[in-house]
């Protein structure tokens, strides 16, 4: 870093700022972006109490109204450089998310910046804004509107005049400053973990051996599948005894399991007549509207007033062609597509550039390269669609592997400039008549073709007004009247199982439910359930009142409570007793192969003694590590490569068999250039840091996410 960093004299900047008296930095969104990294320090609320708390970082609480604070901070940010923007639930979960992770920060990563007392100092920040060397971000947003080039004194004149006449000027600059700070400081933290990454010559030459040379060897083993022993018995402590000094691996968070039903509440026949009737109106006043835009946006349609020309093929293909015949001023529909009923006016025409063609066509892919052979296949094909022995929709649908497949060829609408198929196809097409085969070649193969519509370039300009089919109160109520009989007939003498039966409803579960990493199969918002579900009052057994999300109800039961500790013995049994009988099984083949080995000087003579087959391994890798009769064993592959070449191994106790190994050789392969291979792994190392190291920080710091708690 250069000297100039350390001199922590007054800066222009600063000199700038109180010459001005207050800054503001409305810089939008492209200037937000120059912000690596979102750091803000959060204050401690004085409401701490676990009742308040929306979660807990490095052992402490995290209070609503910090999060909350934070939260509305973010959105203030979005709404002043976006003005009039509206903050849906997406947008809100969003910046959700954005808020608790600016508070991990804070707690968490900026402590481990302050431990190597990294800093910005004032020159710095003076030279990464009107100095020597302006950030990119900055210069994208002061170039000159003639030359696109940065315009500095722009910069400088917005920040010493422009800026003046908002009253919230200082205030909002340094909360710029602020987040503009933390960013450097993280991208600082990056480059010093970053730079501490570094290959070895002897890191790459290992690394390339072991990736790239392959070992000859032989194998004399006995698989503990191939021995049978009904003797073997494993014991509850055995088990028990074998999880406890493996805890790590069969340790599991607090969790809860549930067995519950859900209820989909879909529109009736009713509901989609009555919303056909609603359409129709509607289509009627469209034709009456002047302005067609302020008539989409008072409907509440899904789709948004698009001044934009459409081409061929950007609508559904039951209403296109009526859509591409009408005239300006016609409304077409209602027209019903996926439970959603469209109206469209057509609100101007114009022409496209390049012309567009509808087209199928048949791929007959070329063995070897005889393309000619291909062609005649081609040619009987057709004869035989023509005959009538096949149709032209049914070998498509059969040859091809394209998006085509499953549409009996059907292409859509092509423009002239399309990648989406090969270009002598195309071509073909927009010079064919309709209707008519051909053939052509291309380099997937030989393909039959027909145009199926006249070349167009014909596009329109279309107000749609558009509305889902919702279910009736009275729909509503229907299915809530079955959640409700579901819910007193399982709290009566019933199984959960056998009330969903007689309701001819699908039980269903979910397991190991973690309160702090909420995942139920098929419920993308799961809080409600989770609120009624990890509530202290909440016991096994228990069963939840009906729950609403987003228009389906649900009722479930509590099944299990878990504690945090060993997973339940039965839930491992299974594999462990099989670890723990091929353990038993490699104790009493031990001595068999060890009696034989001492008598042994050739594989052969040690499988002839064992009455096995020695089995050769031309090329052991480290990237197959299975093994024939074996399978995969990576103490038996790893033992390979660590022997040397005309030497025999002492036994192996492997995962899945006893094994000798005797070396014969190393085979020839060829080296990897070492530089290359430096570069590679330092790269790569730099990545998996970087990903990790702030990965592993919240990890350590013991993170509970209770956010569900407070939003649905």
């Amino acid at each position: 870093m250069s000297n100039k960093y350390n001199n922590e004299e007054q800066s222009v900047l600063q000199k700038i700022q109180n010459q001005t008296g207050c800054l503001l930095l409305v810089i939008g969104v492209a200037m937000l972006a120059f912000v690596l990294t979102d750091l803000v320090s959060s204050g401690s609320s004085i409401f701490s109490s676990n009742d308040n708390s929306i979660g807990e970082i490095a052992d402490q609480p995290v209070s609503y109204d910090e999060f909350n604070q934070t939260f509305e901070g973010l959105k203030a940010q979005l709404i002043q450089n976006n003005p009039g923007i509206a903050i849906d639930e997406n947008i809100s979960k969003q910046y959700r998310e954005q808020a608790w992770n600016m508070i991990i920060e804070s707690r968490v990563v900026e402590p481990e910046y302050e431990k190597l007392a990294l800093t910005v100092s004032p020159a710095e920040l003076e030279d990464l804004t009107i100095g020597d060397n302006t950030h990119p971000q900055i210069q994208q947003s002061f170039r000159d509107p003639e030359s696109n080039q940065f315009d500095k004194q722009r910069l400088i004149r917005f920040l010493k005049e422009d800026i003046n006449a908002n009253p919230d000027a200082l205030q909002n600059w340094n909360s710029f400053q602020q987040q503009f700070t933390a960013g450097l400081i993280a991208q600082k933290y990056n480059q010093l973990i970053m730079s501490s990454v570094y290959t070895t010559d002897i890191e790459a030459v290992n690394f390339g051996r072991d990736n790239n040379q392959t070992k000859n060897a032989t194998i004399v083993s006995l698989p503990y599948s191939q021995f049978e022993d009904s003797t073997l018995i494993v014991s509850d402590s055995e088990i028990l005894t074998y999880a406890k000094a493996h805890s790590a691996k069969y340790k599991e968070d607090a969790s809860r399991d549930i067995e519950f039903i859900r209820l989909n509440v879909t529109p009736s026949k009713e509901d989609s007549m009555d919303m056909m009737y609603q359409s129709k109106e509607i289509a009627q006043k469209f034709s009456e509207a002047n302005d067609d835009s302020v008539f989409v946006s008072i409907m509440n349609s899904e789709t948004p007033f698009n001044k934009s020309y459409q081409l061929r093929g950007s609508f559904p293909a039951s209403v296109e062609d009526d859509l591409f015949s009408a005239n300006v001023g016609d409304v077409i529909g209602p027209n019903q597509e996926n439970g959603v009923y469209s109206v469209y006016k057509i609100t101007d025409i114009g022409s496209d550039s390049l012309p567009s063609v509808r087209g199928s066509h048949i791929l007959i892919n070329v063995a070897g390269s005889d393309t000619a052979q291909a062609e005649k296949d081609a040619r009987k094909l057709i004869a035989q669609i023509k005959s009538g022995a096949t149709t032209f929709e049914a070998e498509a649908n059969r040859k091809n592997y394209d998006a085509s497949r499953g549409k009996g060829g059907d292409m859509g609408w092509i423009r002239k400039d399309t990648r989406s198929y090969p270009r002598r196809l195309i071509n073909r097409l927009f010079t064919s008549p309709k209707g008519q085969y051909f053939v052509t070649r291309s380099k997937k193969g030989v393909h039959i073709g027909k145009t199926t519509s006249k070349i167009s370039r014909k596009t329109i300009q279309v107000a749609v007004v558009d509305q889902k089919i919702f279910p009736s109160t009275k729909t509503d109520g229907e299915y809530y009247k079955i959640a409700g009989e579901f819910l007193s007939k399982v709290n009566g003498d019933k199984s959960f199982e056998e009330v969903a039966e007689e309701l001819g409803l699908t039980k269903r579960v979910a397991n190991k439910i973690n309160e702090s990493k909420l995942a139920f199969p098929g419920i993308s918002k799961p809080n409600p359930i989770a609120k009624w579900l990890f509530n202290d009052a909440t016991k096994e057994g228990d069963v939840s009142s009906i729950i609403d999300i987003d228009g389906s109800y649900f009722v479930a039961r509590v099944t299990n409570v878990k504690s945090e500790g060993l997973v339940d013995i039965e839930e491992i049994r299974t594999d462990i007793e099989a670890i723990l009988v091929n353990e038993k099984k490699s104790e009493k083949l031990f001595s068999k192969l060890d009696d034989a080995l001492n008598d042994s000087n050739t594989p052969d003579e040690l499988a002839r003694k064992l009455e096995t087959t020695p089995v050769s391994i031309p090329a052991a890798s480290f990237a197959k590590s299975s093994l024939p009769y074996i399978g995969s064993d990576l103490i038996i592959s790893g033992t390979i490569f660590g022997l040397p070449v005309g030497s025999q191994s002492e036994i192996i106790r492997g995962e899945r068999a006893l094994a000798v190994i005797y070396l014969n050789n190393d085979n020839q392969y060829e080296a990897s250039d070492v530089k290359v291979l430096k570069s590679q792994i330092t790269d790569q190392s730099k990545q998996d840091m970087q990903r990790k190291i702030r990965e592993t920080i919240i990890e350590k710091a013991n993170v509970v996410d209770l956010r569900y708690r407070f939003y649905n």
